[in-house]
């Protein structure tokens, strides 16, 4: 193996750009994945309660007409969820209220629940029908189909 004035042979040398190539391959997957997931990353304390609100747990559903999103909402109320939607985008916020008494482990946490989603495909959001029940939240979003395509003349 051949080495340079510092020292460094060629081996070592292939090693560190691999390295660097790994670690920058990483990074963008990394980025890649916060960018379709979002940030899922929650500081977390001595006693492992979150201090952010928790990542609501979902399933996606698609039928032939609709996309249907069931959100995991535990000790939320039906009045304190906010719920957006866009095209192509749901958004869920929802508050839970604290229980009287000393807890010695809280899992479920207090501080509520958030949930942003991109949807796969965009849905008409003026006909889109929501129910809680159960500490489950049921979305329906039409979805937005083209039937037929409109011919343009061109001149």
């Amino acid at each position: 193996m051949k080495s340079d004035s510092s020292g460094i042979s060629d081996l070592e040398r292939v090693i560190g750009r691999a390295a660097v190539e790994a670690a920058r391959m990483s990074s963008q997957a990394s980025q890649a994945a916060k960018k379709i997931l979002g940030d899922v990353s929650s500081e977390i304390n001595e006693i492992g309660e979150t201090k952010s609100s928790d990542l609501a747990p979902i399933d996606l559903i698609e039928t032939e007409d609709e996309l249907i999103v069931l959100v995991a909402l535990p000790g939320a109320s039906k009045e304190k969820i906010d719920l957006r939607v866009t095209e192509d985008s749901l958004y869920v916020d929802a508050k839970a209220t604290p229980r009287e008494g000393k807890y010695l482990r809280r899992e479920m946490g207090t501080m509520g629940r958030k949930r942003e989603i991109k949807l796969p495909i965009e849905v008409k959001q003026e006909q889109v029908k929501a129910s809680f029940k159960d500490g489950i939240l049921e979305v329906h979003l039409p979805k937005l189909v083209v039937v037929n395509a409109q011919r343009v003349q061109v001149d």
